[in-house]
């Protein structure tokens, strides 16, 4: 991130974080405690309505079982002409009264003879191995409950048998059978309204359909129930919540299951919930707004001063007391002692900046000082080597040469010259060279298309190049050809001085390149010089590469910053 964005972002984010942790853990914490008050009060009204539901069935069952106990009673003192002859009549009155009564009849235990019925019934055939028949004989105390098969015009139904004993004659002892229609008692005591996928079920012990309000019995409703057995829990039905209660039927060993909806309970649990946390979010982004425009306040003076600051390091710096006129007193406060500290630190940066300037081009003095001389000791032992030979003539030529050669070194005891000037200085150097060995030296210039008016370089820079290529790469009974060479690119200007002398092995010209970067003092007036001097006037962007190959040639190339090759900071 941004420094300048750092104090912002740490007086917004550090207590937006914690707002925020707070506002979770509050939206969390009441989103549970909600969530589970209202499943548990849901849980209760579903569980008294079921207990209601069962409740009602208990006492529907159980008028059941006291109709069976009052002819119980009844048939314990009748005798064989009065079961004959009464009791028809009897169960005709008790079928008045009770609607939901389909049929009662009675079958002698001993030897399953009907003895009596209502007068609209049958008496059933081929009943002796049937369930309601057969276990009342087994156990004489009990109601027994069985579920009765559907037909199109009563589609629930269901059978309650019990043993009668017959206090008259024992040979009377029978099995009483009523059939009741359970569909229209069930659909009056059964909740109205169980929710979308809701349904109600009465099953027997062997988990066969009794009643369903939705007439099938789901499988999956049949798997729950047989997983939950008895209780209540809340389970999900054909993609709904549904809360389940089952319980057993008191007196009938039969079983029932409610399945109630709760989505509405689940949807409104969740819009809470969701609610909530809208109502969160919202709350945290303003709270992040306000604490970043309290940061801003904060942070913006700081800001701008610390920009203020940065430009010191530029030597550009000029006061600006109004950036700070909105500013906290505390921030104006430290700005009146930055503007006092600024005012000696000004005044000592222009000092130390005249004195570095002072010491730079007094080290490019002295670097180009080692050249003159040099090349002055070397031309002079020519000049006199070509009078001792007799040569007058052309050793006043080359004093000629040299002449001008000095003349346009000094330069007014300027370091930084024209490169036309530059260029120059090299063709006098390579005349005079060419004084010197005659046919053993060409040389040619090459120049760009584009001009070179208006380009400055440190001087001196490409002779002690050439002289290094006359030193190393002249060859015997050959011409050695150099060539000077003037390149741009969109950011260099490029002096390059060329060769076809003997080369270098690459270890030579690794060692060449090690000389260049080292920090210790090296000896010699060559490319060394040249190149520290480019590296005092130029910085990191001047370069030398030194390019060879055994029996082919050098090639060093001089790199040099367009933009600064365009400054002459020594003119006059």
């Amino acid at each position: 991130m941004n420094k300048r964005h750092q104090l912002k972002f740490t007086l917004t984010i550090w207590p937006s974080v914690i707002f925020a942790s707070l506002v979770a853990l509050t939206v969390g914490g009441t989103s549970f405690i909600y969530s589970q008050n209202v499943a548990a009060e849901n849980y209760r009204q579903v569980e008294a309505t079921s207990e209601q539901v069962l409740t009602n069935y208990e006492t529907y069952f159980s008028s059941a079982i006291e109709v069976s106990d009052i002819i119980l009673a009844r048939y314990a003192n009748l005798d064989a002409t009065a079961i004959h002859d009464d009791l028809p009549f009897y169960f005709d009155m008790i079928r008045e009264l009770n609607p939901e009564i389909l049929s009662i009849s009675l079958y002698r235990s001993s030897d399953s003879y009907p003895l009596a019925k209502d007068s609209e019934s049958y008496y059933e055939v081929g009943f002796q191995s049937e369930d309601w028949y057969v276990e009342p004989l087994h156990d004489h105390y009990i109601n027994i409950f069985n579920s009765h098969p559907s037909s199109e015009d009563i589609p629930y139904s269901y059978t309650l048998s019990r043993y009668l004993a017959n206090d008259i004659d024992s040979a009377n002892e029978a099995v009483l059978k009523i059939d009741f229609d359970f569909g229209e008692i069930v659909e009056n005591i059964s909740p109205v309204d169980l929710g979308e996928g809701g349904r109600f079920l009465i099953y027997d012990s062997d988990y066969d359909l009794i009643y369903s309000s939705g007439r099938t019995m789901n499988e999956q409703a049949l798997a729950l129930t047989k997983e939950l057995v008895i209780g209540i829990e809340r389970v999900k039905l054909d993609g709904h919540n549904h809360y389940l209660y089952a319980m057993t039927i008191a007196n009938t060993g039969w079983r029932v299951a409610i399945f109630t909806n709760a989505d509405a309970i689940v949807a409104a649990v969740n819009n809470f919930i969701l609610m909530i946390c809208l109502l969160a979010i919202a709350a945290i982004l303003l709270f992040v707004l306000v604490m970043m425009l309290v940061a801003g306040r904060i942070a913006n003076p700081i800001r701008l001063l610390q920009r203020e600051m940065s430009r010191v390091a530029s030597l550009d710096y000029q006061a600006n007391v109004d950036k700070f006129s909105g500013g906290n007193q505390e921030i104006a406060d430290l700005y009146d002692s930055f503007e006092a500290m600024m005012a000696r630190i000004k005044t000592l940066t222009a000092d130390l900046v005249k004195e570095k300037e002072e010491q730079r081009k007094s080290e490019l003095r002295a670097l180009q000082n080692q050249i003159n001389p040099h090349f002055l000791y070397n031309t002079l032992d020519s000049i006199i080597a070509l009078i001792e030979a007799g040569q007058g003539e052309q050793a006043e030529k080359m004093i000629v040469a040299l002449s001008r050669f000095f003349r346009l070194s000094i330069s007014r005891g300027h370091n930084i010259i024209p490169l036309a000037d530059e260029l120059a200085h090299a063709r006098n150097y390579l005349l005079i060279q060419k004084m010197r060995h005659g046919e053993a030296i060409d040389f040619e210039f090459v120049l760009p298309e584009e001009r070179i008016d208006g380009y400055y370089v440190v001087k001196l820079i490409l002779q002690p190049l050439i002289e290094n290529s006359l030193v190393h790469g002249l060859k015997e009974d050959e011409t050695t050809h150099i060539k000077v060479t003037v390149g741009f690119d969109e950011s260099f200007l490029y002096l390059t001085v060329e060769d076809d002398g003997y080369g270098m092995k690459e270890s030579k010209v690794e060692e060449l390149r090690k000389r260049l970067l080292a920090t210790h003092e090296y000896k010699g007036v060559g490319i060394k010089n040249v190149y520290d001097r480019l590296r005092v006037y130029y910085g990191e962007q001047a370069d030398i590469t030194i390019e060879s190959e055994v029996e082919v040639g050098t090639k060093i190339t001089i790199q040099i910053p367009k933009a600064k090759a365009r400054v002459n900071d020594e003119a006059d």
